[in-house]
């Protein structure tokens, strides 16, 4: 779920390392987009919406089944619009199909989890160091989520992002979405 909210930084934090300072740059959440998946959808973010001045992540996420590693994977990839226009270039960077259970510990709680507070905006569980699995079947809130972005990369593409997040059971996609950001330089 919410590796869907933030796969551009996973990949660029895994890709490049981290720091924990003011970033030279802020982000705007700008929209999303959910797709179904090939035969089956295991994965839904279609109530997700922007809300309010400062671009707050709102909506739910709803897994439909336990998602184990057996049979689960994802992957990631990145997409940049230096102009904002909508003229996406893919970016050669993302991460390969992964085990869901291994993203989910080595990423999410390095990259995304100081965003997502259980019980404060979420109601996702939070995952220990030794991580969670499986992901738990349900129906999962994002409320008024705006980003700490202290642990992502200090340099990311200016422009507009997008971290297209596409999951598979069993090597046939069941779902996913896309995140849309736009990245600008502190003033």
């Amino acid at each position: 779920m919410n590796l869907a909210l933030s796969a551009v930084f996973i990949v660029a934090c895994a890709l490049s390392g981290c720091t924990k300072a003011e970033q030279p740059y802020t982000v705007k959440n700008e929209g999303f987009e959910h797709f179904d998946g090939m035969k089956e959808t295991a994965f839904q973010l279609g109530e997700m919406k922007i809300i309010g001045r400062q671009r707050y992540i709102n909506g739910t996420v709803k897994f439909v089944e336990d998602m184990a590693s057996d049979h689960f994977k994802f992957q990631i990839e990145l997409f940049s619009s230096p102009q904002g226009d909508d003229q996406f270039k893919r970016l050669p960077m993302g991460v390969p199909r992964t085990t869901i259970c291994e993203g989910l510990k080595d990423l999410y709680t390095k990259v995304l989890q100081p965003s997502f507070v259980e019980g404060q905006n979420t109601n996702f569980p939070f995952v220990p160091e030794e991580g969670l699995c499986p992901i738990p079947k349900g129906e999962y809130y994002i409320k008024n989520l705006e980003f700490d972005t202290d642990s992502w990369p200090n340099q990311i593409p200016r422009g507009l992002l997008k971290a297209q997040l596409t999951f598979f059971k069993d090597e046939l996609n069941v779902g996913g979405g896309a995140l849309l950001m736009r990245v600008e330089d502190r003033e």
